[in-house]
């Protein structure tokens, strides 16, 4: 699997009407999705888990004005 990149992922939730991501949309959230990662997202998630609440949330922020 390979994720696409990430413009335009704030708009999910305008466009489908909910959030729903990953590959199957299992994740409700981006922090889900981020938090579920594994093989070669590993150090990405790792990275965002051990983030201060201030910094994720910015990440999370950031990532919506996509």
């Amino acid at each position: 699997w390979r994720t696409p990149t990430l413009w335009s992922i704030g708009l999910t939730a305008g466009i489908s009407g909910g959030e729903a991501y990953l590959h199957d949309g299992r994740a409700r959230t981006l922090e889900e999705a981020i938090l579920w990662h594994g093989g070669e997202g590993e150090n990405a998630k790792e990275a965002f888990r051990t983030l201060s609440a201030a910094n994720r949330a910015a990440l999370i922020e950031f990532l919506k004005s996509l």
